[in-house]
């Protein structure tokens, strides 16, 4: 089966379902829940203004008449945000959203012991979110910076 979602929604919240395997401390569970309540917080505001801005497209009506005449309404896609257009304010609003996923994770990184890291890795890893202080992309070769041969000033 699937892994679910964590309980709180967050990246964080990852790391709490998976504390057992993590074999968290008290004191590290109790930091990473008032992070991630804090995470949660932070990112109840920008949810709301995203489904205010994100809104599903309406659904188009079709008219007895035309049902008569064998019009059939359009098939669409129901799968939850595929319907939704985004503008350039809520293309901000998920940049901000990451932001703060990733500050918190940061911050909660730095509460685990490497072996507990290790674990963290791959939990995260699992479910598609960046490590904190992994370098991923492509890495700039040691010309960087250097002008193209031929085309100094």
């Amino acid at each position: 089966m699937p892994p679910l979602p964590p309980a709180s929604g967050t990246p964080v919240g990852y790391l709490l379902d998976s504390s057992t395997e993590l074999k968290l401390r008290p004191e590290q569970l109790e930091k990473l829940q008032k992070i991630d309540t804090s995470l949660v917080a932070e990112n109840a505001d920008i949810d709301v203004q995203l489904r205010q801005i994100e809104k599903p497209a309406p659904e188009e009506q079709i008219s007895p008449q035309e049902s008569k005449a064998g019009k059939k309404a359009e098939r669409r896609n129901m799968a939850p945000g595929s319907s939704v257009a985004g503008n350039a304010d809520s293309a901000k609003l998920h940049r901000i959203r990451d932001s703060n996923d990733k500050l918190a994770l940061k911050t909660a990184w730095s509460l685990l012991d490497p072996d507990q890291q290790t674990m963290a890795k791959k939990v995260l890893e699992d479910r598609g979110l960046e490590v904190p202080g992994d370098k991923k992309g492509p890495q700039a070769p040691d010309e960087a910076g250097q002008p193209v041969p031929g085309m100094e000033p």
